[in-house]
């Protein structure tokens, strides 16, 4: 994966995509006090990417990444060839491509290869035609991406929240998971691309600043949600509609009505549907989600049992009302606040021990101090503290469920990081803010 020529060409890359930051900054942000986060914030990713890059090689011998990086060779090669045949792998379907392309597809027409597998072998090889076919180079623009992404959500809680753009930096933009994890030829920074892109064009639709833009954002955002990981594009659905349900109900009673129609639409269709299919339902749903539940834990056990870092959820198969609720609040506590230290196997997961135990106390603090009620009143605020708290506790529990050990865990959970991180900091900053005034106020 890594050869002498990452060594060569990194640099070269690093300078050049450094350069075209600063010409956008001052471009764009020159004069605003966000601006100085910027050139930090990639550098440091750029440094978290090489880091992740040679863990990856030297100490665990293979990776997802790798798996993408080589799928992508197959078009770098066939450039070197006819450039023209790089360009019909990245954008036809291979059985239309010409021979001379064919020739080089092995992986690209493997039929085992989905098609998120596929599109990050078509993006990485597409980037790499211009980076020599090179690993850290095409990590580069991979973590560039991810950049992008969470700076637009930076600027929209920024513009929510414009006094506390350092508690917003520090949980959006300097969050470890957000530096390390969104870098690397991985699924997980072109998902963060699509999500700042789809966050961006809603929230300029919401309010009222309609621009073509803001359409294209919001469909290259869905699009590539759909195509990388479709359940992200799902939950951030999902969690749009409660938000615009719940934020602006009072201002527009009809959407109340026209909620509570479907609502109830919804219900009864499901009801008679499975009054008349119950017996069917009934065995179609416990056979395939215990298959489906029990599979994940025997995954995670044989992965516990190997002295990797697995974990376990313990009563899946419950269908309680007990037994979802619990299921969701250990699925929960996986996904934020561990693996605990006595659960460390490796250096990444000491990293991810660190930061999740840094999470829980901040948590239980700020739980502790607004009387636990607070902490989620304080979503009411406006729309995106209340989305970003929505879309966290949907992304989640989910992520903490389907999650075969630690090190996946990570990953799938990493959409949820800026907006959690953020949210929790802003709380703090509002209850320090607070306690302060509280303080003058004595002594005055």
């Amino acid at each position: 994966m890594l050869t002498y020529y990452d060594a060569i060409l990194a640099p070269l890359y690093f300078i050049l995509i450094l350069l075209l930051l600063i010409l956008w900054k001052r471009k764009y942000y020159n004069h605003s006090p966000v601006a100085k986060y910027i050139i930090p914030c990639f550098v440091l990713k750029s440094i978290c990417c090489v880091f992740l890059a040679c863990i990856y090689h030297f100490y665990y011998g293979y990776s997802d990444s790798e798996t993408y990086f080589n799928g992508s060779q197959e078009i770098w090669r066939a450039a070197k060839e006819n450039p023209l045949y790089g360009f019909e792998l990245v954008f036809k379907p291979v059985e239309n491509c010409s021979f001379g392309a064919q020739k080089y597809a092995v992986q690209l027409i493997n039929p085992i290869q989905n098609v998120p597998t596929l599109f990050i072998f078509r993006m990485a090889g597409f980037i790499g035609m211009f980076c020599f076919g090179t690993y850290l180079p095409i990590a580069l623009f991979f973590s560039l991406l991810a950049f992008m992404g969470t700076w637009k959500i930076f600027l929209i809680f920024y513009e929510q929240n414009p006094g506390y753009h350092k508690s917003i930096a520090l949980g959006c933009l300097f969050a470890p998971s957000a530096l390390l994890w969104g870098t690397n030829i991985l699924k997980d920074p072109i998902c963060m691309y699509g999500l700042g892109l789809c966050v961006t064009g809603l929230f300029a639709i919401s309010k009222k600043r309609l621009k073509l833009v803001n359409l294209v954002e919001l469909f290259i955002g869905s699009l590539v949600l759909l195509l990388v990981k479709n359940y992200i594009f799902y939950i951030f659905l999902v969690a749009v509609l409660i938000t615009f349900f719940c934020m602006y109900k009072s201002q527009y009673p009809v959407i109340r009505i026209v909620f509570r129609f479907f609502i109830f639409l919804g219900l009864f269709t499901g009801i008679l549907l499975a009054y008349r299919n119950m017996q069917f339902l009934g065995t179609l749903l416990y056979t395939n989600f215990t298959g489906f539940a029990i599979g994940i834990q025997n995954a995670q056990s044989a992965q516990a049992e190997d002295g990797a870092s697995g974990y376990t959820i313990p009563g899946v198969t419950d269908f309680s009302a007990w037994g979802i609720l619990r299921t969701y609040l250990l699925s929960l506590n996986v996904a934020l606040f561990r693996p605990y230290f006595w659960e460390v196997r490796n250096p990444l997961m000491l990293l991810n021990a660190m930061e999740s135990f840094t999470v829980m106390l901040l948590t239980i603090y700020l739980l502790i101090k607004t009387k636990f009620k607070g902490f989620f009143k304080f979503a009411s605020k406006n729309s995106v503290l209340f989305f970003s708290l929505v879309f966290s506790l949907l992304l989640a529990p989910l992520a903490g469920f389907v999650s075969f050990n630690f090190g996946t865990l990570v990953r799938y959970k990493f959409p949820a990081v800026p907006f959690f991180y953020t949210y929790l900091l802003l709380l703090f900053a509002m209850v320090r803010k607070k306690n302060t005034a509280s303080k003058a106020s004595i002594t005055a």
